[in-house]
């Protein structure tokens, strides 16, 4: 019995290192993909939005609009944020298997088309970022964006 619970104890012990390994794996994904996400609003890159952003994908802006994908994706590639600038810092995980969220804040430089008019965006928003792990890798299911 005494040998039985020493080979549980271990095979617990490497199922928890395994576990452990696979999530500081997925944290590195996921901080990739939010440093490119980054890069991909300033660069205007719709095909890597096409790629990682999920269909369901929606984004709810500080001015109270909620976007969907399509809409995400005209938002930052045809002007409406002019965005010059862009950095992720500051983030914190919390992954659940296959779901994850992320928070981090954006340094942005840039300019708005706002109701009609253009305004500075510059400054600090935080970012909550929900992702979605399939067989083609992590992609963002939700944005929810707040002014810092």
């Amino acid at each position: 019995m005494k040998k039985l619970l020493v080979l549980l104890l271990v095979a617990f012990s490497f199922t928890e290192a395994r576990s452990a390994q696979f999530s500081s794996g997925d944290e590195d994904q996921l901080s990739s993909l939010i440093d490119s996400f980054s890069v991909a609003i300033v660069k205007k890159d719709k095909a890597w939005m096409l790629s990682r952003l999920s269909d369901a994908c929606k984004m709810y802006e500080p001015t109270g609009s909620t976007l969907n994908r399509a809409g995400i994706i005209m938002t930052f590639t045809e002007g409406v944020y002019n965005i010059t600038k862009s950095d992720a810092v500051n983030k914190t995980y919390k992954i659940n298997g296959v779901e994850a969220g992320v928070s981090a804040d954006f340094n942005v430089e840039g300019v708005g088309k706002i109701n009609g008019s253009e305004m500075d965006i510059t400054g600090s928003y935080r970012f909550n970022l929900k992702f979605k792990k399939s067989d083609i890798g992590w992609q963002i299911s939700e944005i929810v964006i707040n002014q810092s």
